[in-house]
């Protein structure tokens, strides 16, 4: 009997344990880690030791009742030590339940099996007259019970560790915040979970005339057949949260590529425009610029003499001429109408543009999917750029090596940049990161059409912080 509750006890402290270290995968502290996972631990221990030992032999719990006090239990200690997310919290503790539940039934038919090898093992002792006295019998009977804890322990924190390992790594976007039909989704198969397990609590153990019959010696089968069971039931939730994610990035993708391709199709449309008033423009600078000279002359032989005030008049009507045009020419009118726009943007901002660009008119690459790079690494820039005080920058290069086509965006900033540790990319500061954040997935969508791709490095050049983005292409020559 004390064997069993020492049994009870360590998987007690395990569920102490690893409750919390699941919890805080999924959801936000209140206060400090360590501090949270000390006190939730003590807590949650002593109320099991309390209900389910302590109480329960005085007032039977029973195993509906026992499963809705764990659950009761946790959402109590998720409100003191987690901020509310209601939705989360539920499949935090459904998921966990589930998992304890199925994997106890393991466990026991585990524990069942190790007792009955090591009785075989004191019997053929007993036999062999090595354990000939009742001291011996007892020291004997004390070693292997404190093994069989031992042994079932570890196994069942190591199973349960892996279930719920299985589930934080499948939930790949934490995130995200969980619709009521989705939360439902995700906790249907751990309520399926739960009632099979007290399903199966009820087949284990009956009474026949009088007598507490136990299913593994009436039908040995059930040995295999519950573990077969239980092993199925974690698997489906695990795979019910795979799916899931899976679906959640699938949508969030298919948003994202109907953002890139409405950008290209509105980038078109503009282009197409400005283009027309940009010959416009060269046409009309290129007339304006006669018209300036020719009465410039006119004015100087009707005087005959030269005017300050005049030179100084004309000389402003020549410089307003210029501004018409593009400060770049990158060997392209899109990239030329992007540069010019976001110099002139960074201009307004008190940002220094520093360009060295140039369009390759050799390589396949399609034009607007370097103007999508552009438009969105530059307009990140920018926005990094502003927020830095003092004098400020942004540098773009390209080069041109063989069949390769490189773009690199440099600037300072000034707040901190999370990377995605899945991903490899920064990780939006925005309140909406649906909404925000998919610039530079896009860039590197555009990179990967031409099996390419981009690379980020943060550094500190003296005293101020340098993003550098390069974004790699691979396009054939047009030769070829």
């Amino acid at each position: 009997m004390f064997d069993m509750w020492m049994l009870s006890v360590s998987i007690y402290l395990v569920n102490s344990i690893l409750s919390d270290i699941y919890t805080q995968n999924f959801l936000k502290e209140k206060y400090s880690k360590k501090v949270v996972f000390t006190i939730w631990s003590v807590i949650y221990f002593i109320i099991q030791i309390m209900i389910f030992e302590i109480l329960d032999s005085r007032f039977p719990v029973g195993e509906v009742a026992g499963i809705l006090l764990n659950i009761c239990i946790l959402l109590f200690l998720q409100f003191l030590f987690f901020e509310k997310e209601i939705q989360k919290q539920f499949f935090v503790v459904f998921s966990f339940i589930a998992g304890k539940e199925i994997i106890k039934y393991i466990v026991s038919i585990f524990n069942t099996v190790l007792n009955g090898f090591y009785h075989k093992i004191l019997d053929y002792f007993i036999v062999k007259e090595i354990i000939n006295t009742l001291e011996k019998s007892q020291v004997w009977l004390t070693v292997l019970n404190l093994t069989i804890t031992i042994l079932c322990t570890s196994f069942y924190g190591l199973l349960f560790f892996l279930f719920l390992y299985l589930i934080s790594k499948k939930f790949v976007k934490k995130d995200y915040l969980l619709q009521t039909y989705e939360n439902v989704f995700l906790i249907l198969p751990c309520i399926t979970a739960l009632c099979i397990s007290i399903t199966i609590k009820m087949m284990i153990i009956s009474v026949e005339n009088g007598m507490t019959t136990i299913i593994f010696d009436t039908v040995p089968e059930t040995k295999f057949w519950i573990p077969v069971i239980c092993i199925l039931l974690l698997s489906t939730i695990i795979a019910s949260v795979t799916l899931f994610q899976k679906l959640v990035q699938y949508n969030e993708e298919m948003g994202k590529r109907a953002i890139l391709e409405n950008q290209v199709q509105q980038m078109q449309k503009e282009i197409v425009e400005i283009q027309n008033i940009y010959a416009d423009i060269r046409g009309l600078r290129h007339d304006m610029r006669n018209h300036i000279s020719n009465i410039s002359l006119f004015v100087k032989n009707i005087s005959n003499s030269e005017s300050e005030e005049l030179e100084s008049y004309i000389g402003k009507m020549e410089q307003t001429v210029n501004q018409l045009d593009f400060s770049y020419q990158t060997g392209n009118p899109i990239t030329d109408i992007i540069i010019h726009q976001k110099k002139q943007e960074a201009e307004k901002k008190q940002i220094e543009f520093y360009v060295d660009f140039a369009y390759p008119p050799n390589l396949r690459i399609d034009v607007y999917d370097i103007a999508i790079i552009l438009n969105n690494a530059l307009e990140n820039a920018i926005e990094a750029c502003y927020k830095v005080e003092g004098k400020k920058q942004i540098k773009l290069y390209s080069y041109v090596r063989g069949s390769l086509f490189f773009i690199e965006v440099e600037n300072d900033f000034k707040e901190k940049i999370m990377i995605d540790e899945k991903n490899g990319l920064p990780i939006s500061s925005k309140i909406n990161k649906k909404l925000h954040g998919i610039g530079i997935s896009n860039i590197q969508r555009c990179a990967k059409k031409y099996m390419g791709d981009i690379d980020i490095v943060i550094s500190d050049l003296d005293g101020k912080n340098k993003f550098s983005i390069t974004i790699m292409m691979n396009g054939k020559s047009k030769s070829m």
